[in-house]
């Protein structure tokens, strides 16, 4: 049994089904989504080919003028991970994708239409449980029986499901992976439930023509109004709103703080693949001729992301090349070795990304990595501008260490491919 039919029942109770008439048919319609994911995507699951019979139904409608829509409900479900909020976002935005399709369909007064993001459906959860060999069972039952209280989670002003807390450290996590493996995957997605009437047309009176020598009253006959089932009609599923590749345009907030300018731009290569390629300038003092940090560093990176869109947590390999000319207010500046050796090197990193702006184009990123680089500077007197500070050594060093701190800021452009379909 799937999650579908807890959406529908739930749907249908809105529908009054006791009184329901003869002549009323009730057609649900559901469509998988993927992890933290809330776009259709027609190669998930067996969304094909309930997207070709969803086609098929609402063309029906569009041609069959005794058809009529009652009513047509929304629901939209997510699996217990991550926050309160999340979820509830998840929930309402698997709804929302699937009534933009719908109705780019067919048209539907908003006066038919009933919504449901039901966030959650734990009742789905604990009758699967009942019925699987899930290890501790009993203990698990027992929890989602309890009251639903949210609780704080990691971060501020986001809540968790205390009931979900619990769940995750049975048996030190063990009963939570079983049951993500075997049910969350059936608890996301939406559904859509249409009940529509069929009008029943008045009999046809069909006179029999004799000869005028003899007079016959006309027979009443019922002709059953049968649609044509011979015509065979190929429906292309229109291309839906799917994966596409990105431009990020973003700067680095801890590099302006330190008043050294920056750009960076990240392109999607594909699915959970990018690459971004920063560049660092700053050619001023900090306040006096002691105090600077001149450089100029690009750090070109391949990043790997976990979700296929793109978003989220990542893990990057980078590339590094800095000049640079620093100086703390100390005894000592220091210089790449003839302003033409710089620092060389490369490393690793991680970060997450998300969205800040209701149209997701703007957004945050934090990262962190470390490398190593090969070093060859020169070791000076840090004397003012008006003197020149004599060189005491040159030296060559290899760094090991933290080579990539930021918070950035970034706004996306979508880089559709000419030509239709990818």
């Amino acid at each position: 049994m799937r999650i579908k039919n807890y959406c529908i029942t739930l749907i249908l109770l809105l529908f009054g089904v006791g009184i329901a008439h003869s002549q009323e048919r009730h057609t649900e319609i559901c469509i998988d989504f993927r992890v933290n994911s809330t776009v259709i995507d027609s190669a998930y699951s067996d969304n094909a080919v309930r997207m070709q019979e969803m086609l098929e139904f609402l063309r029906t409608i569009r041609q069959d003028s005794t058809i009529n829509i009652i009513e047509v409900s929304f629901c939209g479900a997510a699996s217990p991970e991550g926050s309160y909020q999340l979820n509830r976002k998840l929930a309402q935005g698997r709804l929302s994708a699937l009534e933009k399709f719908i109705r780019s369909e067919v048209d539907i007064p908003d006066s038919l239409i009933t919504y449901n993001d039901s966030y959650i459906p734990w009742d789905y959860l604990k009758s699967q449980i009942e019925d699987s060999g899930l290890i501790r069972k009993d203990e698990v039952i027992a929890i989602l029986e309890e009251e639903a209280r949210l609780v704080d989670y990691h971060h501020p002003n986001t809540h968790i499901d205390n009931r979900v807390v619990k769940l995750r450290a049975l048996d030190g996590g063990k009963v939570w992976q079983q049951m993500n493996n075997l049910f969350f995957e059936q608890m996301r997605n939406a559904c859509a439930v249409f009940v529509t009437y069929k009008k029943e047309l008045p009999p046809v009176q069909v006179p029999i023509i004799v000869p005028d020598t003899i007079t016959i009253e006309p027979i009443v006959e019922a002709v059953e109004m049968v649609s044509d089932t011979t015509a065979i009609v190929e429906t292309v599923i229109p291309e839906i709103e799917g994966w596409s590749r990105k431009l990020h345009l973003k700067t680095n907030a801890i590099g302006l703080g330190m008043a050294i300018a920056n750009v960076a731009a990240e392109v999607d290569l594909a699915k959970h693949w990018s690459f971004t390629l920063p560049v660092y300038y700053s050619a001023w003092d900090y306040f006096k001729s002691t105090i600077k940090f001149r450089t100029f560093a690009v750090q070109p990176e391949f990043r790997y992301w976990l979700s296929e869109e793109n978003d989220g947590f990542f893990a990057g390999a980078h590339f590094g090349l800095s000049y640079y000319n620093f100086a703390f207010d100390g005894d000592y500046r220091y210089q790449d070795h003839n302003r033409e050796t710089p620092a060389i090197g490369g490393g690793v990193s991680i970060g997450y990304r998300l969205p800040i702006s209701k149209n997701n184009r703007w957004r945050v990123e934090f990262s962190l990595g470390a490398g190593v680089y090969s070093n060859h500077y020169d070791k000076f007197h840090n004397t003012p501008r008006t003197k020149d500070g004599l060189m005491i050594e040159s030296i060559k060093k290899t760094y090991w260490g933290i080579d990539q701190a930021a918070v950035s800021f970034s706004y996306s452009f979508d880089l559709k491919k000419k030509g239709g379909k990818r």
